[in-house]
């Protein structure tokens, strides 16, 4: 449909500027023809409002000849040939409306005014019809460049969508074969264990695919799903794993990207409790700052363990999870001592 018809504002904004040039046009003739005001209104203002609209039939001509594909003296021909035929029917309509207010006998007949300027406002017409034209070709121009942002940024949404769920389905892979691993080692010494943790196990999973199909969920919803990660854990670990847990009651509420934690836990766990004979604390913290959230995961670690390269793939996961949902509004700090690891998570905050 036509962008100006289409849009109620622009279509206003349109006939505002033709009321407008009617008026400036006008006055004078009003001025000095006081008397027949009201005859010569009645002759021009509707004609001007017919042939604004017929000026708009020029934007199917810019869209069937684009500028780029058209050669510059078939568009000069083109539009000459039509702005011609367009004022020809302006002419026309307007000399046959101009009789027939002369017919209504409220004032001095007026074609015998509009007679000798015939050659004039038909010359003028073609003029206005060719500057309508050249406005339509900045409207297309407009609005090819808006599709193509649009597109873009399509392409960027679907890209990221993309790299999301690629990085999503790292996680369970990479969390199902360390528990299976560790399945596998209490099937032998505790097999009531293993078929414990077997059943946690599922019902987590069933958990992460419910909240991995969402962009966010409450913190608090996250939380529920590292407490149920830690309840399998401790199968394994015992009362080596302890949990403290400092999280300020306005950040419950808090939107996050969903399985954002548990890959932090879970490496906790892994590289830290893991390697110390007494076990230890893992300290899960969250606090606001304005309009952002501070995550913070803390685990002693032994300082004779294995040392590794890199902070693990969960903490790369997360990484570029947020790199990918936040660019640089997001950070993630890592801070390592020979007692301690501390990851800390700077993202802004949701609200539903």
């Amino acid at each position: 449909m036509h962008p100006i018809l289409s849009n109620k504002r622009t279509l206003i904004l349109y006939l505002t500027i033709w009321f407008l040039v009617c008026l400036l046009v006008e006055t004078p003739f009003i001025i000095s023809m006081s008397s027949q005001w009201f005859s010569i209104l009645l002759c021009d203002v509707p004609l001007y409002f017919l042939y604004a609209f017929m000026c708009l039939s020029s934007y199917y001509l810019c869209r069937t000849f684009p500028i780029q594909n058209t050669k510059w003296y078939n568009l000069i021909l083109l539009f000459l040939l039509a702005a011609g035929i367009t004022a020809g029917i302006a002419i026309l309509v307007s000399m046959s409306w101009i009789r027939f207010v002369d017919s209504l006998q409220i004032g001095p007949p007026l074609i015998s005014l509009y007679e000798p300027w015939v050659a004039g406002i038909y010359s003028i017409l073609i003029l206005v019809f060719l500057l309508v034209a050249a406005l339509h070709y900045v409207i297309i121009t407009f609005e090819k460049s808006r599709e193509n942002e649009l597109q873009t940024f399509e392409l960027k949404v679907l890209a990221q969508d993309a790299e999301l769920r690629a990085l999503r389905a790292q996680i369970d892979p990479h969390f199902l074969f360390n528990s299976l691993n560790s399945i596998s080692a209490l099937t032998t010494n505790d097999p009531v264990k293993a078929r414990t943790m077997t059943l946690l196990l599922a019902d987590f999973f069933r958990k992460s695919l419910e909240f991995g199909e969402r962009n966010h969920i409450p913190l608090e919803s996250e939380l529920s799903l590292v407490s149920d990660f830690l309840t399998i854990e401790r199968v394994r670990f015992g009362e080596r794993l302890k949990v403290v847990e400092e999280i300020k009651e306005e950040c419950k509420k808090a939107f996050v990207p969903p399985l954002i934690l548990q890959p932090l836990v879970e490496n906790a766990v892994r590289h830290g409790i893991a390697h110390l004979v007494e076990g230890g604390i893992v300290k899960i913290q969250c606090n606001s700052r304005g309009e952002r959230l501070v995550l913070q995961v803390s685990n002693p670690i032994d300082p004779d363990r294995p040392k590794r390269k890199g902070t693990g793939l969960g903490v790369q996961n997360v990484r570029s999870r947020l790199e990918t949902l936040y660019g640089n509004n997001a950070r993630v700090d890592v801070e390592e001592t020979n007692e301690y690891f501390h990851i800390k998570l700077t993202i802004p905050k949701h609200r539903k």
